[in-house]
């Protein structure tokens, strides 16, 4: 069994090529050999502009990148909406992370509206520290046309009911950390800037 191994041993030892460079593979030996030999050696390349080029089509690229996320965030503006868009109940909100991912609620204290209670009931709801930029949105939905009554008339026969939009019945506080802005905000999750006092 030893001799096996160790003849086995000797076999992938002289398969094996020699660890030490040749004094032929060095650029010193390379340029002597092409001399005796008169072989054409490739002219040496500076190194430094290829790195300046692939530097500056990084920063194009960065550039590119940053000017369409810009852009993209730029997109969206949402006005505010008028009084009426507000809930009858005051305390009709919700607390709402970016994109509306996740969703809380919580109750208002005297003198809150609801970006202060959900300033502060943000970490018992999400676990984690309020962000610095809350804004309150609101929605515009499709109203559910009524029924007519005995004294409205019907729609005529082969045209549909006009459709009326109306207002949700909540305030969403959406985290803006991701635009510091109240219109881009809400404009993100297609909603309105809820108006001012709450």
């Amino acid at each position: 069994m030893k001799r096996r191994a160790n003849g086995t041993e000797q076999l992938i030892a002289a398969a094996r090529p020699a660890d030490q460079v040749g004094f032929t593979a060095t650029a010193q030996g390379e340029a002597v050999l092409a001399g005796i030999l008169d072989l054409p050696r490739e002219p040496e390349r500076p190194a430094r502009k290829s790195g300046k080029f692939t530097v500056a089509g990084v920063v194009v690229a960065g550039l590119v990148v940053a000017g369409g996320t810009t852009a993209a965030i730029g997109g969206y503006h949402a006005p505010t909406a008028p009084p009426e868009a507000l809930p009858a109940n005051g305390e009709a909100f919700v607390c709402a992370t970016a994109g509306l991912k996740r969703m809380g609620d919580t109750w208002l204290l005297a003198g809150e509206t609801p970006v202060t209670a959900c300033r502060r009931a943000w970490p018992s709801i999400f676990d984690q520290d309020a962000p610095k930029h809350l804004y309150p949105c609101v929605q515009r939905v499709e109203a559910t046309p009524s029924p007519p009554g005995d004294d409205a008339p019907a729609a005529p026969a082969g045209t549909a009911a006009p459709s009326a939009t109306g207002w949700g019945t909540l305030v969403y506080v959406v985290d803006g950390a991701q635009f510091k802005d109240p219109a881009q905000t809400c404009g993100a999750v297609g909603m309105l800037v809820a108006p001012i006092g709450n």
